[in-house]
């Protein structure tokens, strides 16, 4: 495999132009009234960009076509927790490209595939296998950088599918320690190859839906395959008010904040992140814009 080329440093948002608009404000206006809440949700947050600026590299297999796009901070001072994204039917990294970069931003190294079908889940192991070998070549830009102990899955559509086979069907797919399946199709609209089985799931699960996307990922099968997992395990059905099939591609949509919260809290034990789904006061149980189907052993 060899490096093909990577992208220029860039900043995932806009927070250090608003800082500096309201700085600019308290010192021409001081007598005005802030124009944002003091106290901002948690998915108000995690919408937000992280203060991680972003690289990206682009790996080639030695006939020169693309494998994977990897998202990175730029200062990789320590091991960070990885997320492997699964592509949507036909899609390639440039249809996440804001989303991906925007979790990059919130510390997590991303790696996604120019698979344009990962139902099986194979290629999203591979993937995965490929950054924890990565973490052990010295020349490698991720030699010892990468938490093999945390690392993560989420994918849109097929993708979503694949997430959910790659940790279930594969010896190795143990290494994956939260899935997060987006848009998840009901099974009779699945390939055979693609079929999953929420019972095998191992890892606390996210299904995140989107109310207009009612034909291919209605609520009842989303509430089925969190009703079929384990009852220990940790697990969650919700449905994003107005977003419809494809609303997680470009910068993730109405499921940005909470699919980085869930991240966040899952990979790297980030309390701030976790008030939104655990608890009797869980902020997303609250979220006038979300429809929580189930929520399984989030109590705690």
């Amino acid at each position: 495999m060899i490096i093909r080329k990577s992208g220029k440093w860039k900043w995932a948002g806009v927070a250090g132009i608003a800082l500096i608009a309201v700085i600019i404000g308290s010192i021409f206006f001081p007598n005005a009234e802030p124009t944002m809440s003091r106290e901002k949700s948690v998915k108000q947050l995690y919408e937000a960009a992280g203060n991680s600026a972003v690289e990206t590299t682009v790996i080639a297999a030695d006939d020169h076509s693309d494998l994977y796009k990897i998202y990175y901070p730029r200062k990789l001072d320590k091991p960070s927790a990885v997320i492997v994204w699964g592509n949507g039917t036909g899609a390639l990294p440039d249809n996440y490209d804001p989303l991906l970069t925007h979790l990059a931003s919130w510390g997590f190294i991303v790696i996604d595939t120019f698979s344009k079908t990962t139902g099986t889940g194979k290629e999203i192991l591979e993937a995965a296998e490929y950054m924890i070998a990565e973490n052990s070549v010295k020349t490698s830009l991720f030699y010892k950088k990468i938490n093999i102990g945390k690392i993560g899955s989420a994918g849109h559509s097929q993708g979503s599918t694949g997430v959910i086979n790659a940790h279930t069907n594969y010896e190795n797919g143990k290494v994956f320690k939260t899935v997060v399946s987006i848009a998840l199709p009901a099974l009779k609209w699945c390939d055979p190859k693609d079929v999953y089985d929420t019972s095998l799931i191992k890892v606390p699960f996210f299904v995140f839906a989107g109310s207009r996307d009612f034909i291919v990922s209605p609520s009842s099968s989303n509430r089925q395959a969190i009703d079929n997992t384990s009852s220990t395990l940790s697990a969650l059905a919700a449905t994003a008010i107005g977003a419809g099939h494809t609303e997680i591609e470009k910068d993730g949509g109405k499921h940005r904040g909470y699919l980085t919260a869930w991240m966040r809290y899952q990979l790297m034990g980030d309390e701030q992140a976790m008030r939104a789904f655990v608890g009797s006061a869980a902020e997303i149980a609250a979220d006038p814009d979300i429809k929580l189907i189930v929520a399984k052993n989030l109590s705690k």
